[in-house]
């Protein structure tokens, strides 16, 4: 009898704890059915909410490098699809500025196209920008922002490093964990993943590395097939125009996983790659399926763009070459873009170069 009346007492006990989840819920369906105050960061309540309405994110990022320039300025198009409730409140994109000298280093983000809208009027609140509700719809959203934001040689999202062995420059991000608004405005959150179209513009003769490959050849026309190494350098030197490059398109990351480093880099590659090429190509060769040049060989380019390199700042790449294959093989079908490069900090054992 005693064990039964335990059983009846569990059973009101569990009855009750089932009601307090109950309206536990019921009062997180009402908060995340409501938009959260707008406030500094990317509170909790906010990050929830907008994971909950906002899905299939996509940025187009376009970016200008100069050269000694304070500013790196760019353009997005943010794409993002809202469910019924989302639409019903303003978009929120994150957008933190940070402290600057004077109007030439002044970071700004103008809004300059919001779906077909033709009078746009965006507001600033709390490190974020804010997108009328009136501007916005159910479906798929299109938000195009002019802006530009501070490079720095420390204390920046976009960090500077001039060499100070032969004077080049080199510019690279560095995001985590939620720098990126800091760069560009977009929904700095890592649950709320993005495809990224990455285009930069840069000086010409620059290297620049980034999540994905290059599309295509950056200066088509340019440089002279034939063109030796003197000329390639005099026409580095001499050319005060940007070039564009071109990525392919991301699979979906959060901001702060997105990064690219430009500069006057050298290129290593894993020679060992180079040397299943060298079989390969012989192989198909006596297959009947490639020319004696090479030139048309199946499968060898497409291994070749996935070789592993690494990007060395110039006036190091003599001191790093003795090793290079060693740290491919440490590093095994890797593609490296090491921040330890640019002071050239190498492990223990290389310490004495």
């Amino acid at each position: 009898m005693q064990k039964a009346r335990t059983i009846v007492r569990a059973n009101k006990n569990f009855y009750v704890s089932t009601n307090s989840f109950r309206t536990l819920l019921a009062m997180t369906t009402v908060t995340f059915s409501q938009q959260p105050p707008i406030e500094n960061g990317v509170p909790q309540a906010l990050a929830q909410w907008r994971a909950t309405h906002y899905s299939d994110v996509r940025y187009k990022l376009n970016l200008t490098l100069e050269k000694g320039a304070p500013l790196m300025k760019g353009d997005i198009e943010i794409r993002v699809t809202l469910d019924e409730e989302g639409a019903k409140y303003p978009l929120v994109l994150d957008w933190r500025t940070t402290q600057f000298q004077n109007d030439k280093d002044k970071p700004f983000a103008n809004v300059v196209g919001v779906n077909e809208a033709l009078d746009i009027r965006s507001q600033l609140n709390n490190e974020h920008i804010l997108i009328p509700d009136g501007l916005i719809k159910t479906g798929e959203n299109v938000i195009k922002i002019q802006f530009a934001s501070p490079i720095k040689t420390s204390g920046s999202a976009i960090t500077r490093y001039i060499d100070k062995e032969d004077g080049s420059e080199y510019i690279y991000s560095l995001f985590v964990p939620s720098d990126a608004s800091t760069a560009f405005p977009g929904f700095d959150q890592p649950d709320l993943k993005a495809r990224f179209q990455f285009n930069l513009s840069m000086p010409f003769g620059w290297k620049v590395v980034s999540n994905t490959d290059l599309l295509e050849n950056p200066h088509p026309g340019v440089i002279p097939e034939k063109a030796t190494k003197e000329e390639i350098k005099e026409l580095n030197k001499n050319s005060k125009d940007n070039f564009p490059y071109h990525f392919e398109q991301t699979k979906p990351i959060s901001t702060y996983v997105f990064a690219f480093a430009a500069g006057n880099f050298d290129e290593f590659y894993d020679e060992n790659v180079d040397n299943i090429l060298k079989d390969l190509t012989k192989e198909k060769i006596a297959k009947g399926e490639v020319n004696n040049d090479g030139t048309t060989s199946i499968g060898v380019d497409e291994i070749r763009s996935k070789r592993s390199k690494i990007y060395v700042r110039k006036s190091q790449a003599e001191k790093f070459k003795p090793h290079a294959q060693e740290v491919f093989r440490l590093n095994r079908e890797c593609v490296k873009y090491l921040e330890e490069y640019f002071d050239y900090k190498f492990v223990s054992r290389f310490s004495s170069f």
